[in-house]
């Protein structure tokens, strides 16, 4: 049985140098304080949960299969990333908002594989694509300094990353701009299934097919949320219908869920989920949802 994590430690690794021995014992007990802060800090980084016109939507983490990839000691694969020389040329606030999200996906993936100049590189296009939106007053610039500095800290980025789609979610909920939040957690679960499913071709592995199943309802609840938004451009309409077209292939998937009540270590602040699934798919449903996945996350990185 595998056993998933639902809420992430943060066990923050700190490397501090000044030229000056007073401005680091400075820097050192600021970052002593930060840590501790983040120390106690739990934030779940296994799901989403949204509130759109009084109904409420739970997404997977775009992290959690990456993090389900790694526990399976697969080796990092650069070539499923999105290329970050592709962001020149999205020039719609519809293109903006799905490939924040796609780019999230990519960074969470690379953090766990503890690439971390790449991770600066994604986290700085991010950056611009969310200044692009206006997404910038969103976040303060402490925070953002503060996520970079962290940025080897494996837990501890994604915290943060959790912690500023929070935010995001609750400035564009204020400034009544859903649609945008929509789309960027539209355009994290896309990448990340498309990881998973590329990954699965590679390695075949039952565990990741599995999780593959299991997106099912995840995916119908993503139509749901964006449903409402379906007339507001062709760009909307043709993605919802990839998305229903692809939850048809969904349908052909045998899905089973045993509960079983959780495991909680309260003196680490940890969940263990052991509730079984058991997923029946057909070679012709994994072959034809890879394909599916792939072309739509091709049309929205481009």
């Amino acid at each position: 049985m595998n056993k998933t994590y639902i809420f992430l430690l943060s066990k923050v690794f700190l490397i501090a140098f000044f030229l000056l021995a007073i401005a680091s014992c400075k820097k050192e007990k600021k970052d002593t304080q930060e840590k501790k802060s983040l120390e106690e800090e739990s934030i779940d980084t296994s799901s989403v949960l949204l509130k759109y016109n009084e109904t409420v939507f739970t997404l997977p983490s775009p992290y959690q299969a990456s993090i389900a990839i790694k526990e399976k000691d697969i080796e990092f694969n650069d070539q499923l990333l999105a290329p970050l020389q592709n962001s020149q040329n999205f020039n719609t606030r519809f293109k903006q908002a799905l490939n924040i999200g796609v780019y999230g996906a990519d960074l969470g993936y690379l953090n766990l594989y503890d690439q971390h100049p790449e991770c600066l590189a994604y986290l700085s296009v991010i950056k611009k694509l969310g200044e692009n939106l206006g997404l910038d007053n969103a976040i303060s610039s402490e925070k953002m300094n503060k996520l970079e500095r962290y940025i080897d800290a494996q837990d501890s980025l994604l915290i943060f990353l959790a912690n500023i789609y929070r935010d995001f979610d609750q400035y564009l909920t204020n400034n009544r701009r859903k649609e945008i939040g929509a789309l960027i957690i539209a355009g994290g679960w896309i990448e990340s299934i498309y990881i998973l499913s590329q990954t699965i071709k590679n390695h075949e592995n039952r565990d990741l097919i599995n999780r593959l199943g299991e997106q099912k309802r995840p995916l119908d609840n993503l139509i749901e949320l964006l449903s409402s938004y379906y007339y507001n451009s062709d760009r909307y309409t043709h993605l919802i219908d990839n998305l229903v077209d692809l939850a048809y292939e969904f349908d052909g998937i045998i899905y089973n869920y045993y509960y079983e009540k959780p495991e909680v270590l309260t003196d680490k602040n940890l969940t263990i989920v052991n509730s079984k699934s058991n997923v029946v798919i057909s070679e012709y449903h994994l072959t034809t949802i890879t394909e599916k996945i792939t072309n739509l996350r091709q049309k929205i990185i481009q």
